[in-house]
């Protein structure tokens, strides 16, 4: 019996963006939950938290909290999913603040290779 596919969480606060990182994903082999609110992702994810592997998170989500401040509230409750931050920030702030909660960061515009190529080295079945 086949087990049942890894869960991935996409924080992105750009619908298109949103779609391609769940789409990729679905290809990947995982199920997925997209948002924006970590309490809306938590109770959409219900008692499936330990099967979360990923999180994928926009780092700048406008006037609210950053990504990487929604992944810290998520891995709370999924402490075994790998964090990858993408952002296309200028600045060092998401970088130093990726680095500082232990994630891994992206630049934007990620390749699909690039994103496959993270996923793998979870070393997820999927």
């Amino acid at each position: 019996m086949r087990n049942a596919a890894p869960l991935a969480i996409v924080i992105e606060d750009d619908a298109e963006a949103a779609d391609a990182l769940s789409l990729l994903l679905t290809d990947f082999g995982a199920r997925t939950v997209v948002g924006l609110d970590g309490e809306d992702i938590l109770q959409a994810l219900g008692a499936r938290t330990e099967a979360v592997r990923w999180i994928i998170a926009d780092y700048n989500l406008g006037p609210g909290p950053t990504g990487v401040a929604l992944a810290r509230k998520l891995r709370r409750a999924a402490p075994l999913a790998r964090v990858l931050v993408l952002t296309g920030a200028i600045s060092d702030r998401p970088d130093r603040d990726a680095r500082d909660a232990g994630y891994e960061i992206m630049r934007k515009p990620a390749s699909a290779d690039a994103i496959v190529g993270w996923l793998e080295a979870s070393g997820v079945d999927h």
